[in-house]
């Protein structure tokens, strides 16, 4: 079960992934930020993906 939940961590480290280098690189504005493509309402679609990809990571890297 062990080998399972570690991809399931890895699973949702790459849910967040995406979204955390198009913030970064939208810092640096080498693409569009997140709020000129999304808006400030819109946030939530990526906000919700990156913390569900968080949630599934932590479930996948808990230990007994």
């Amino acid at each position: 079960m062990g080998v399972k939940r570690r991809w399931l961590g890895y699973l949702g480290l790459a849910l967040v992934l995406p979204w955390v280098v198009w913030f970064l690189l939208g810092l640096l504005g080498v693409v569009p930020s997140l709020v000129s493509v999304f808006g400030i309402p819109g946030l939530r679609i990526p906000a919700s993906v990156a913390i569900a990809g968080l949630m599934i990571a932590a479930l996948g890297f808990y230990h007994d």
